[in-house]
């Protein structure tokens, strides 16, 4: 995501005009005085150009630098400081499984209490660079499954997790807005693999699936509201009735919060949910988070599914 910082020798208001090479503004940018602590831009601070591409900002600067930004950041460094800390935990390892156009590497990390496991859950990430909520999510999410509760300890014994927290390291760092370097977006290549990314992360789960069984795949990713995009309930799938009951469990913990679905099959999509639902045969779900939804509320619903997903796949599990 593209981040400008702006200074200025005395306090003074400033008017930036900003034009987007493609695409058009989603969002009314953030601004941060500290690279950490951001805050939506005042709409009266934000006007729309006569273009869908374009935008005026008007700014109070000073001596201190004034982070912009469309979202808070999620770094590559964040994310990676994020990837350490979990990696100091006992049931952790971290290792690289390829590398990214620009030679970065791509880091999986492998959750789990023993190390027969067979049964295994996929979860991958940012994709798309600007989509921070969706890692947002999907840090608190796993934080859940590596907890020291009863349930997160039981789950562990039973399941292991590959997570590839960030699948798109070069988009990230140069504010690409759903590509990668050769301008392909990643959740389309999924079918061709064309691309190195997701290459890495499909040999990493057809080498689960030639060793044990896969139950479950999921994508976070960022959009205007929260969605969870599924299979229909009537599609065939090695765990019948899991997306059904996650899905019902999370709204019953949250009676407050709508959760919405969007549920089709398709024949020609190239995301990875699809993929994984026609190459794997399991429940396939992309876990969409809005991009205005409220920090604190994203980070309860994250948990609170950590824990629903959990206990249901335990459930499963032990009835077969």
């Amino acid at each position: 995501m593209v981040c400008v910082k702006v200074s200025a020798v005395s306090a003074r208001p400033i008017v930036v005009r900003l034009e987007c090479a493609e695409g058009a503004f989603h969002y009314r940018p953030k601004i941060s005085t500290d690279g950490t602590r951001w805050e939506t831009l005042p709409a009266e601070a934000f006007e729309r150009g006569l273009k869908r591409n374009q935008g005026i900002l008007r700014l109070e600067v000073g001596p201190e630098s004034l982070w912009v930004a469309a979202q808070e950041l999620v770094s590559r460094d964040e994310l990676e400081a994020w990837s350490r800390t979990l990696e100091k935990l006992p049931f952790v390892t971290r290792a690289e499984i390829g590398r990214s156009l620009l030679n970065q590497p791509l880091y999986k990390l492998d959750i789990s209490g023993r190390a027969e496991n067979t049964n295994h859950v996929i979860i991958i990430g940012r994709q798309h660079p600007p989509e921070t909520t969706g890692s947002l999510a999907l840090m608190r999410f796993v934080e859940e499954i590596a907890g020291d509760s009863d349930l997160a300890r039981s789950f562990r014994k039973e399941f292991h997790v590959l997570l590839v927290p960030l699948l798109n390291p070069d988009g990230v760092d140069h504010g690409h807005w759903r590509h990668n370097m050769n301008g392909v977006d990643l959740n389309r290549d999924w079918g061709k693999f064309a691309q190195p990314e997701t290459r890495a992360v499909r040999d990493q789960i057809l080498a689960l699936r030639d060793k044990g069984r896969v139950f479950l795949h999921l994508d976070f990713h960022s959009t205007f509201n929260d969605v969870y995009y599924t299979q229909p309930d009537d599609a065939p799938s090695s765990l019948d009735g899991f997306t059904k009951r996650w899905i019902s469990g999370i709204q019953g913990r949250f009676p407050d919060y709508q959760v919405r679905r969007s549920s089709s099959l398709s024949s020609t999509s190239s995301t990875s949910h699809n993929w994984a639902y026609k190459t794997l045969g399991i429940p396939a779900i992309t876990y969409e988070i809005g991009d205005n939804t409220d920090r604190a509320l994203l980070q309860q619903i994250a948990a609170g599914a950590a824990q629903e997903m959990m206990t249901l796949l335990l459930e499963l599990r032990r009835a077969k």
